[in-house]
């Protein structure tokens, strides 16, 4: 071992030690307000997945409850978990790996837990992604004997804020000169007490910027922002906001905010590979937002048609059954009690900002929510169904025998405890409250839910408002506003504009409010002694500066290099292809399965479930797309050519002129002295060579081939490669399925079908294009229950790594690590048993050739996947091209102010 691999082994080992000591630390340092430190959306994940599991799996061995810790350890708590048992810590907080929990339920050891039977692989991930997040955990000894002597059900919903009915603000005096709103008002009062100054109002050109930003997501053109700025009219900001929301941009910029709170995705999610994955319709959904956006259709008519499309619309005249995509569109899991529960949950979270999920094994930690609100609206979604045909989709309707359901027990079905009639949320209806009787009890969950005397249902969705506008949001944890929840900092903000908004539910109005305010058109400089008093702006004494998201990003890169299709609605789009897509974001294929890498560097939420709101990272994989994706090189090509056009007779010497150009056409206006000779002097520049870079992309083929077996081995001949991408797959032909020995016979990202002919089989081939070392790992799997299963056999350099038939089954295999040469493969291949019914398969695999100069090659089986593809480009982007790309990664084409 050298003195590098050996300083490598001690720092890992010093990880693990300090990973350790950590958690240890972290879970001693905590008391009874811990849950207070966990980030919502870990303390969610855990509640509503981690926390169940554990009590069902786990608590009857290993809990105080049950008076049991087998081995010495009990998991009922942060302590006790770190404390361990006899065989050591249970985990190490982020090192899932390296923890004795994933060791014992992944089997992979003498000790296996639980005794009874291995978890499922969606259990074990979900203990996975935990511990990867750091075990976020709020069960703490101190916290719950804290619990066990004050049940929050014994609390008084109307001792807390967000359960007292909004009331109007009345303002005693004018406090700012160019106050434009009654909480420009407000934020002054505040603002004055604390000592914090008030920033002037922003110039017209970043006025401008922010409201093309804020109602369409794309940027304005150089002429819209010079007649902007040179007119005098003294209307021109009220007419430019009257122009932007009549435009149908505007519904696309704030549907696509809507879809987030819906969760929605265009595919089912996991466990159903080899199987159609997409769900019909699921556009259907997305443009019927769009549109009632577009059309400022009342929000409260917008929830109701969301809830009960079929009752609004049972025939789907208006287009309103499709709304019910709310509910249908969410993640398909393999339990159904789950997929009711998610739609609990983004009723609850999403309308209401009430975190119910949290009590389907048992009552609320901190709010007054009992379970038998949790199953109140289980009896509600559970005497719904979804038809197999009806005028839409996404349509959901009453079972023909609808009821209450009973609580189950500790979250679990055998063990049935009272009914719980089905009726709106204890801490919002009145003790007299009639219960639901009207078929499942959906349509007047809706009329409850929307009704004027719901304190929560104006404020969480003005609260949403307010966070797209001014870029943070008045209470923090938009989608709980339990009894956790701290009051804004200017709560008669929150409670004025939802008394007003209550009016008429109309979102582009209470839009037009907002950005007319003071608060909204404020510059967004700080000073040293306004950040020092109050860093967070919760005064509200400056705008707050904030990132472009992936579509206004994507849509404005579009948009500049005269690449964007203002086509509305329609099929799901893939736009992470390496050539651009030209539709608008909003209109992308959302596979919940498979998010491409694109989504998740630039901070789209999980679309497996609600989302409360997105968090804005910056990390270096963004700039290294912008600065090495092919679609972003296209892009800068096609904004050079638009540039080149733009200059007087296409007279490209000079270069003045250009460098003048490119800055209106990306950035909406004329670079300063120093900018334009700087750019003038890039462009006299010859642009360098390109180094030898791979794509993988272009590593993998797709076809058929002859299988044979001899002396215990595999021989592959006659590869022929897929004729058609059709889709999402290769396959042989365009018609589909093929006559004859190749059937049904296809290979997409993850899945595909063997031919009928048991000596052929399908083929994901990767080319080695240099010599080295390869490993391969991966998973594989067939999932059907019927059928003979395929025959799945690894082949690298020829030589067999790998045999197996698959039969319903889900399992790891590898990692194989074998020498190849230059331009041998490395061959996956399906075949059929005696028939080639429900021959489906799955396969994902992470391969990794590192050559002998030490360099590596990374491909993805599924990541890497792509239709037909024009081969790499060998020459540089020209310099107006380069040009054109540093401007569009620029801060200022990426950031509103």
């Amino acid at each position: 071992m050298n003195s590098c691999a050996i300083c490598s082994y001690a720092l890992d080992r010093i990880g693990v030690v300090l990973a350790t000591l950590m958690t240890l630390v972290c879970c001693q340092a905590l008391d009874g307000h811990a849950a207070d430190a966990i980030p919502d959306n870990q303390l969610t994940f855990f509640e509503s997945k981690v926390r169940p599991l554990l009590n069902d799996h786990c608590y009857e061995c290993h809990s105080r409850e049950f008076d049991e810790a087998s081995g010495g350890l009990r998991l009922d708590t942060a302590e006790a978990i770190a404390k361990g048992g006899l065989g050591g810590t249970a985990l190490v907080a982020g090192h899932p790996d390296q923890s004795l929990i994933m060791e014992v339920v992944s089997y992979e050891s003498e000790m296996q837990m639980p005794p009874d039977g291995k978890l499922d692989d969606e259990m074990i991930a979900i203990l996975r992604q935990w511990i990867e997040m750091g075990a976020p955990d709020p069960r703490h000894e101190s916290q719950e004997s804290q619990e066990e002597m004050a049940s929050p059900l014994e609390r008084d919903p109307q001792t807390h804020w967000a359960f007292i009915p909004p009331q109007a603000a009345h303002a005693a005096k004018q406090l700012a000169d160019d106050s434009r709103d009654i909480v420009d008002d407000l934020a002054s009062e505040v603002s004055v007490a604390e000592g914090v100054s008030i920033n002037e109002r922003a110039d017209d050109s970043t006025l401008i910027r922010r409201l093309y930003f804020d109602l369409s997501g794309l940027p304005p053109t150089a002429e819209d922002v010079q007649d902007y700025c040179e007119s005098t009219r003294p209307d021109k900001f009220t007419r430019l906001v009257d122009q932007l929301l009549a435009a149908p941009e505007f519904g696309e910029r704030f549907g696509r905010h809507w879809l987030d709170v819906a969760r929605y995705a265009d595919t089912i999610g996991y466990a159903t590979a080899g199987k159609e994955r997409r769900y019909p319709g699921s556009h259907r959904y997305r443009d019927w937002v769009i549109r009632a956006i577009g059309q400022d259709m009342p929000y409260d008519e917008m929830v109701r048609h969301q809830l009960t499309g079929d009752r609004t619309d049972p025939n789907n005249e208006q287009g309103n059954l499709d709304a019910m995509g709310f509910l249908t569109l969410g993640r398909k899991f393999l339990n159904g009690l789950d997929r009711t529960d998610d739609q609990i949950d983004v009723i609850t979270r999403g309308l209401l900002g009430m975190t119910v999920t949290c009590a389907r094994c048992h009552d609320h930690k901190f709010d007054p929510i009992p379970t038998t609100d949790y199953y109140a609206l289980f009896g509600v979604l559970q005497s719904s169904e979804q038809p197999e045909s009806g005028p839409s989709p996404l349509m959901m309707v009453d079972r023909e025998k609808t009821g209450d359901r009973p609580v189950f027990l500790r979250g679990q079905l055998g063990n049935r405890g009272p009914i719980a009639p089905r009726q709106f949320l204890t801490a919002l209806r009145k003790p007299d409250e009639p219960r639901f009787h009207d078929g499942s009890g959906r349509k007047e969950l809706a009329d409850r839910i929307t009704r004027a005397d719901n304190p929560l249902f104006a404020r969480v969705m003005v609260n949403r408002v307010w966070t797209h506008l001014i870029g943070r949001p008045l209470v923090d944890s938009p989608s709980d506003f339990g009894f956790r929840t701290q009051q804004p900092k200017v709560p008669q903000v929150l409670d004025d504009l939802a008394t007003d908004f209550a009016r008429d539910f109309s979102i582009k109005r209470l839009v037009r409010r907002i950005v007319s305010m003071r608060v909204y058109q404020q510059s967004s400089s700080v000073t040293s002694d306004n950040l020092a008093k109050d860093p967070n702006n919760e005064c509200l004494s400056r705008a707050n500066r904030r990132r472009r998201d992936l579509e206004s990003l994507r849509d404005s890169m579009l948009c500049v290099s005269d690449s964007l299709d203002r086509q509305l609605g329609g099929e799901p789009v893939e736009i992470s292809l390496p050539s651009p897509v030209a539709r608008r974001t909003v209109y992308a294929l959302i596979d919940r399965q498979n998010l491409p890498s694109l989504f998740r560097t630039f901070d789209f939420p999980d679309p497996n479930a609600h989302s409360p709101g997105r968090y804005f990272t910056t990390v270096p994989q963004q700039g290294l797309f912008l600065l090495n994706s092919p679609q972003v090189a296209e892009l800068a090509k096609r904004t050079a050519n638009r540039v080149r056009a733009s200059v007087v007779g296409g007279n490209e010497s000079n270069l003045d002129k250009l460098a003048v150009s490119m800055f209106q056409q990306v950035l909406g206006r004329t670079p300063n002295e120093s900018e334009q000779s700087s750019a003038v002097n890039f462009l006299q520049q010859e642009p360098r060579p390109l180094e030898n870079d791979i794509d993988p992309q272009f590593l993998w083929t797709y076809g058929t081939a002859r299988l044979a077996r001899a002396d215990g081995q595999s021989l592959v001949s006659e590869f022929r490669p897929f004729g058609v991408f059709k889709g999402d797959r290769w396959q042989p032909q365009d018609e589909f399925p093929v006559d004859g020995d190749l059937g049904f016979s296809f290979v997409a990202n993850e899945n595909g079908h063997s031919p009928r002919d048991p000596t052929l089989a399908t083929v994901r081939r990767f080319t080695a294009p240099d010599d080295g070392n390869l490993r391969i790992a991966g998973q594989m799997g067939h999932r059907a229950e019927e059928g003979d299963g395929v025959a799945i056999t690894i082949l690298i350099g020829g030589k067999e790594y790998h045999h197996s038939v698959e039969k319903s089954s889900n399992r790891p295999f590898g990692p194989y690590v074998a020498r190849i040469k230059k331009g041998e493969t490395v061959d996956v291949l399906a075949a059929c048993g005696k028939t080639d019914s429900f021959d489906s398969f799955f396969f994902r695999g992470n391969l990794r050739l590192t050559r002998d100069d030490k360099t590596t090659i990374e491909t993805n089986s599924v990541k890497h996947f792509s239709g037909s593809l024009d081969p790499p480009s060998t020459e540089p982007l020209d310099r107006l091209s380069q040009l054109a790309q540093v401007l569009i990664i620029s801060n200022e084409f990426a950031f509103v102010d």
